[in-house]
Order: structure tokens, then C-alpha cells, then sequence
């Protein structure tokens, strides 16, 4: 049917091959669109040669009646992303909304996408896509379909990333396309998201649209599933090395995982075990929680056996997937101090950092942390931070030069309306009334290479207090120490490691780098700047403890595990 060009408000662009029965379903369904048909049309991408493409193709779109107007373009086998560049630049409509050929559409597809870009001006919008399992389909396909129309319906109520776009049911405003320079045409899937992330670079606000569904029936099974799994990790290793900060988004969370599953992830890359190796315990499970932990262990497995391949060399690997450890100490035992939770004996803290000199560690500043996370770039293999909390005096009679031995810097966390004072915080703990360094011996650690940090001005619990108490309290600390040390203070500790979402949106607007909490845990590439977490190194651990926690990023997490064993 023909149709004016001027009125064309959106172009649907499907990429196709040797698909010819999938692609006729989904042009007949795009019959029923509610939408007048003057305001749309279709463009299909043929994306082979003719002579490549052997179902009729061809000859189906040749002879199929549509009421919409329909153009046919041809190009050579060169991919989708490829394909749906060739469809934007055949397009008439404002906007171009991107169909997949094995989809079936709802009568409202059409409408709803082009409502909410003409409302909304200037929006990425993606619709839901509802996935139902083939009758042959086995197990692990259909826990992917379960995972994936779960993840849709929460979508509902929560805000769409950049992450959770796809290429299918995708409507963008065609000019913002062609000016990002379209999707990626040398990469075989997730060829879009290098493309959506360059649109919310330009501004463009990401909206989900759930009444703009299409439906589609997953015949994919475990090995096509797992090896475009496995390829997914390869095209977010290649995207995070042309855009690294990209990073956390794609790459960040390799240790964002129980204990047990961290370690045999880590011992089935070691061997390179095939997926498919995994597949029959799977088919056993009963329990429904059961397949769906395994089916979500073989997906994250095979995911990272792409990077992993992808990866060019085993220092990177190492980097990309070893977490860094951010110790929290207190206070140091003076000679005849018996040890306890926050009082280290020197010894003890002698034969920590003997320890970490002997292994290797890369002991890094905070600042320096931070510098490599704002720089886009991973801290050296075997990296660790020293910090300590407070600002007690036996920080400079006992810890100082142990330090200083060793060549170590570490971050001094002041609570600044006590300095020179003591603890007048803790009414009935362990440290109540114990000595705090004065100003002299803060600026002589300072010249010595120790940074320094802001731990409020009188050590309140951020929860329990005003948000402008807490305002005062974190501005306030950070200007006492500026003035007193002569230097910006760019570092906080939350004092009890306690904060809420206003806490740390005040520590992050008034001008800190980063932020440490008592979180345990180690720090990945996702790990918020302004949620740091640390391994609290108790004063009665031994040093088999304190090299569990070195590497675990907490010792009493098997501690936690035995007694729930």
C-alpha cells in the first residue's frame, strides 16, 4: 500500500536470513497494528547475498500482500549490526523501531512506541519481549526463558540501563542513530549496546515501555545458549578494551558471588571445562531453586570462559578478576596491652606487614585506588590498602614506624573535633577514652607519606542524626583537616560504618573521591566509590586469619558458613 513518505512517523526495520516462515509470522502480525498505516512503515534487510538465500525469501516478500508500505533492502552476509544500519539508512519515519524476524507482535506495538517518543522527545525505548519455551525445549532453556520473563516483569518497576537493552523491540529517534555512528558491525552479538551507550552519552533518557510487547518462542537449546553466552563475554572483553570505562557495567563483577561459587568458577576456567560438561547435573535436579542456581552457575561460567579467551594475557586476567582487599585496623597495643576486637599487639601487626612483603603485595594508598578506578584502569596484580580508623595516638608510637619500615602508606581516618584529644564517642566500649594524635604528630605522619582522611568531626552514627547534622558533621570534618593540614582531604570513613542514602549522597556531593564502610568484602570495578568495602583485622586474629582475610576479603565468612552448616 502506498504511502505518503512526509507522514511516516516510524520505520520498523527487521534484519533477516533464511528465516522465511519466522519472517512472514511476524510481517501478517504487524497486519493487526492499531495504529492508521499511513503513520509507519516496515523495512526488511535481506542480510545475504541471493544466491545465499535458499527459503524463498525472496519470493515470499515478492508476493506477500501488507496494508503497510514495505521496503525490501539486499545486502551481502555482513551480520545484523550491519543489517540495521542499512535498514536506518532505507528509512523514512522519524523514528525506527528494530524487530527481530522470529517475533510476533501485538496490536499496540506500533502506537505505543511512537506515543512515547512523540511525548517524551529524544527517548531510547524498549519494549518487553516475551519468551515462551519450544515443546522440544530442554531444561536449560526453559529456566531461560523463566530467568528472562522474570527479568522483564521487573523492569516494570524499576529503571531501564544501558545494560538491559536489546536490539529487539528497541525504538530510537533515526537521526541521534546515524549521528552516533549506528550499531557495530564487527561484533556478533550485543552489537547494539556500544551504540545505546553512546546515545545516553548524548542525553538521551533510557524509558521501558511495557505495554509495547512482542512475543517469541525461544528454540534455542543448552549448546546454542551457552555459546552465545561464551560469545557475549568475548564482545564485552573487546567493548571494555574500546571503552574502558565500561568496565564495572560489563566486566565488574567476577567476584560478586557466594565463597563457593567464586571458587569453583575459578577452578573449572583453570581447567577450561567445556559447559556442556555441567549439562547432565542440571537434568537431575528436583528442586526448582536448584536448577535455577545451577542454570544461572553454567550461564556466569560460561559468560567468563568467553573473557577468559578473550583476554590477551594472564596478568590482565589476574587484575580483571582478583578483587582488592581494604584492611580497617583501629587501634595498636602498647607493651603489655592485651590484644582484643580493636587493639592490635605490634607484633602481631609486625608480622602482618612482614607477610605482605614477603608475598608481593602492591600496598596502594586509597588515593592511589581510587586514581586507578577514576582513570579507568585496574590496579596491579596482588593490590591492598591499608587504612585505619579514628586516629589513635598509638597510630604514631606503634603502627607509624612499622610502616615507615616497610615502605607502606596507609589512610588515617580523623575524627577532627577530637584530635589531640581522645575518645569521647564510645561511652562503653573497648577504646573509651583512649588517646588521639595530636596535630604535630598527624602533620610529621603526613610528611612521612601516611594520607589522611575524614571521619566526621565528633564520631556520630549518620543514621540516628539530622540530615543536617550529618551535613555539618561531614563538611565540617573535611574543612577542620583542610585547614589544619594545609591540603584538600578528598577521603571519609562512615563512623560505625554506618550511612543511608543521605549520608553518602552528602559525602559525594561536598567533594570526597571515595568513601570506606565496615561492609566486608573486596572491592571490585562495580563496587560503588562511595560504598568501599573493608577487611576488618580484629587484634586477636592469628596470622592464618589475618591471610584468610587477605584473600577471602573477610576470615569469618567460613567462620559464618560452618555455623549455618
Amino acid at each position: 500500500m502506498a504511502a505518503d513518505t512526509n507522514s511516516i512517523q516510524l520505520s520498523v526495520i527487521i534484519s533477516t536470513y533464511n528465516q522465511v516462515q519466522r519472517l512472514r509470522s511476524c510481517l501478517e502480525s504487524l497486519n493487526r497494528q492499531t495504529q492508521p498505516v499511513g503513520a509507519w512503515e516496515v523495512v526488511v534487510v535481506v542480510d545475504g547475498a541471493p544466491n545465499g538465500v535458499t527459503d524463498g525469501t525472496h519470493e515470499m516478500l515478492a508476493g506477500l500482500d501488507t496494508p503497510y508500505r514495505m521496503t525490501v533492502c539486499q545486502q551481502d552476509h555482513l551480520g545484523t549490526g550491519s543489517a540495521l544500519n542499512r535498514g536506518v539508512d532505507a528509512a523514512s519515519g522519524r523514528y525506527c523501531l528494530f524487530l527481530s524476524d522470529d517475533v510476533v507482535t501485538k496490536p499496540e506495538l506500533v502506537r505505543e512506541h511512537i506515543y512515547a517518543q512523540q511525548v517524551n522527545q529524544g527517548v531510547v525505548c524498549q519494549g518487553p519481549i516475551n519468551l515462551t519455551s519450544a515443546p522440544t525445549a530442554d531444561w536449560y532453556a526453559r529456566e531461560y526463558v523463566e530467568q528472562w520473563n522474570q527479568h522483564y516483569a521487573k523492569l516494570n518497576a524499576q529503571s531501564l540501563t544501558w545494560l538491559e537493552c536489546s536490539a529487539v523491540n528497541l525504538s530510537v529517534p533515526r537521526a541521534v542513530i546515524i549521528e552516533a555512528g549506528g550499531f557495530a558491525t564487527d561484533l556478533i552479538v550485543s552489537y547494539e549496546l556500544e551504540l545505546i551507550k553512546n546515545l545516553e552519552r548524548r542525553g538521551l533518557r533510557l524509558m521501558f515501555v511495557a505495554p509495547a510487547s512482542v512475543a517469541q518462542i525461544e528454540e534455542r537449546n543448552f549448546a546454542r545458549l551457552t555459546a552465545e553466552a561464551e560469545q557475549r563475554g568475548k564482545t564485552y572483553a573487546e567493548l571494555v578494551r574500546r571503552h574502558p570505562d565500561m568496565r564495572p557495567q560489563l566486566l565488574g563483577n567476577f567476584i560478586e558471588t557466594t565463597l563457593r561459587t567464586l571458587i569453583m568458577r575459578r577452578l573449572l576456567l583453570a581447567f577450561n571445562v567445556s559447559p556442556r560438561r555441567l549439562a547432565v547435573m542440571g537434568q537431575s535436579m528436583k528442586q526448582p531453586k536448584q536448577r535455577t542456581d545451577w542454570f544461572t552457575f553454567i550461564e556466569d561460567y560460561s559468560f567468563w570462559r568467553g573473557v577468559r579467551q578473550a583476554t590477551p594475557d594472564a596478568d590482565t586476567w589476574q587484575r580483571l578478576t582478583q578483587g582488592t582487599p581494604i584492611l580497617m585496623y583501629h587501634a595498636f597495643g602498647q607493651p603489655g596491652e592485651s590484644a582484643s576486637r580493636y587493639i592490635l599487639p605490634a607484633r602481631r601487626f609486625e608480622r602482618q606487614m612482614a607477610w605482605l612483603k614477603r608475598l608481593h603485595y602492591h600496598v596502594l594508598s586509597l588515593e592511589d585506588y581510587l586514581r586507578y578506578r577514576a582513570e579507568d584502569r585496574l590496579p596491579p596484580t596482588r593490590s591492598i590498602v591499608i587504612t585505619v580508623d579514628d586516629g589513635y595516638a598509638d597510630n604514631y608510637a606503634v603502627a607509624y614506624p612499622i610502616l615507615r619500615r616497610y615502605g607502606f602508606p596507609a589512610t588515617i581516618f580523623l575524627v577532627s573535633g577530637n584530635v589531640g584529644d581522645a575518645n569521647r564517642w564510645d561511652k562503653q566500649g573497648l577504646l573509651r577514652d583512649r588517646p588521639l594524635m595530636a596535630w604535630a604528630k598527624i602533620q610529621e605522619m603526613m610528611h612521612g607519606g601516611m594520607t589522611f582522611g575524614a571521619h566526621t568531626q565528633t564520631h556520630p552514627m549518620l543514621t540516628a542524626v539530622t540530615a543536617d547534622r550529618a551535613h555539618a558533621e561531614i563538611v565540617g570534618s573535611r574543612t577542620d583537616l583542610a585547614q589544619a593540614l594545609d591540603r584538600p582531604i578528598v577521603l571519609f570513613s562512615y563512623p560505625h560504618g554506618q550511612y543511608d542514602a543521605t549520608a553518602r549522597s552528602i559525602v559525594e556531593q561536598v567533594g570526597y573521591s571515595g568513601a570506606c564502610t565496615t561492609r566486608a568484602g573486596l572491592n571490585s570495578p562495580s563496587t560503588p566509590k562511595f560504598e568501599l568495602r573493608r577487611t576488618e583485622v580484629r587484634g586477636t586474629d592469628s596470622l592464618l586469619r589475618f591471610a584468610l582475610a587477605v584473600w577471602l576479603g573477610d576470615d569469618h565468612l567460613l567462620a559464618r558458613r560452618r555455623r549455618q552448616t
